[in-house]
C-alpha cells in the first residue's frame, strides 16, 4: 500500500477519532465536575480517562496490525505503535501515562475554551459527529485491507 494511502486511512481511521476521544472525556469530565480546580479530582478524571482509552485502542487493535503489516516506512510504523496495545509491559505503562497526561490537558483545555453552556450544550455532539464521519471516510477508503477475509466482497 502507498505511503499517502496509509496515512490518510491512518488520519480518518484513528487520528481524528483518538483526539475526538480525547475532547469526549474532557467534555464528559467538565460537565459532570464542578469543582475541576482541585487537583485531586482532575487526577482522577485523567486516570478513568486513560482507562478509557486504552480500551479505545484495544478495539482498534485488528486495524492497527493490519495498517502496520502494509507499511514499509519506519515513521508510520511507530506512528501506528502508539496506538497497539501488544507490546512490551514498559512501553504499555508509558503508553497509558501519555494517555493520561493528554487526558488532563485535554479536560483542562475544554475548561478554559469552552463555556459551560457549549460543554453542557452540544459540544459532545460535535465531537462524535466528527468522530463518526472520520471513522466512515477511514472504513469506506481502506474497506478490503481492512477486512478480516479480504477476499471476501
Amino acid at each position: 500500500m502507498k505511503k499517502s494511502h496509509v496515512l490518510l486511512v491512518f488520519t480518518f481511521l484513528l487520528l481524528i477519532p483518538y483526539i475526538c476521544s480525547l475532547a469526549v472525556i474532557g467534555i464528559g469530565y467538565n460537565a459532570l465536575v464542578l469543582h475541576s480546580g482541585e487537583i485531586c479530582r482532575s487526577l482522577i478524571g485523567a486516570f478513568v480517562g486513560a482507562i478509557i482509552m486504552f480500551a479505545i485502542k484495544a478495539t482498534i487493535q485488528r486495524p492497527v496490525d493490519l495498517l502496520a503489516m502494509q507499511t514499509h516506512d519506519g515513521l508510520i510504523k511507530q506512528l501506528l505503535r502508539f496506538f497497539s496495545i501488544r507490546r512490551r509491559y514498559f512501553l504499555l505503562i508509558a503508553n497509558v501515562l501519555l494517555d493520561f497526561v493528554l487526558c488532563y490537558v485535554a479536560m483542562d483545555l475544554i475548561s478554559r475554551f469552552l463555556t459551560l453552556d457549549q460543554i453542557v450544550g452540544n459540544a459532545t455532539g460535535i465531537a462524535l459527529l466528527i468522530m463518526f464521519v472520520s471513522t466512515c471516510l477511514g472504513a469506506y477508503v481502506e474497506y478490503d485491507s481492512l477486512s478480516i477475509d479480504p477476499a471476501q466482497h
